[in-house]
């Protein structure tokens, strides 16, 4: 689960994804919500009428239920029975995936909480992009650090192919896939060269996924 790495992290408005989230409907939950900046820019700017959040930190947890309708403080797996069942129009999973022992079984069990033509959101990093292989390769690094792709409190990987792997093994299929944090470096031509310029998806840093249950 996420710890608390610093004020920035957990305070962060996510301006960044505001152009890929859809009006999907009047109610949103935003699983590992920080200081519950990012529902608040969404009931703002997106329209929600009702916004929840799940937040594992009890500092944050406290900030985000000044600005959210409805704040679920602990552990996002423990607490997950909290939620009512089919009710929610939008599900984000901002950065959180990655942080769960198993990520497959919280999505099968969040697909309750959906109401009739919901959709969730996903950001997760990408452990094929470009600094990353170029640093095993080259310097056979794969360090862990305080934030970023290789943040020490991560528990699992993805590439773009696997994730949408794991969507599919729990009940969901993709709506929009987008690459972000896009490179036109010279290191991610070189890696690109090498297999044979079927490596598109090492630009990107994160993917953001819609996806909507089967």
């Amino acid at each position: 689960m996420k710890q608390r790495q610093s004020d920035t992290y957990y305070q962060s408005e996510r301006r960044d994804l505001l152009g890929f989230i859809p009006r999907q409907g009047d109610r949103l939950l935003d699983v590992g919500c920080g200081e519950g900046a990012f529902a608040q820019m969404l009931k703002r700017e997106r329209g929600y009428t009702e916004v929840w959040g799940m937040e594992l930190d009890d500092k944050s947890a406290q900030v985000a239920a000044t600005r959210c309708d409805r704040v679920i403080y602990g552990d996002i797996v423990q607490t997950l029975d909290e939620l009512p069942n089919s009710y929610f129009n939008l599900i984000c999973m901002n950065d959180v995936l990655e942080h769960l022992i198993w990520p497959e079984n919280f999505l099968v069990r969040i697909r309750e909480k959906l109401a009739p033509d919901a959709c969730i959101f996903c950001s997760v990093p990408n452990i094929r992009q470009y600094r990353l292989l170029w640093n095993l390769l080259q310097h056979q690094d794969f360090e862990y650090t305080e934030w970023g792709l290789l943040d020490r409190t991560h528990l699992r990987f993805f590439t773009r192919r696997t994730f949408l792997s794991m969507l599919d093994r729990a009940g969901f299929v993709p709506v929009s896939v987008f690459g972000f944090g896009t490179t036109k470096s010279w290191k991610f031509k070189i890696l690109n060269a090498f297999t044979l310029w079927r490596s598109d998806d090492m630009r990107h840093s994160h993917f953001f996924i819609q996806a909507k249950p089967i």
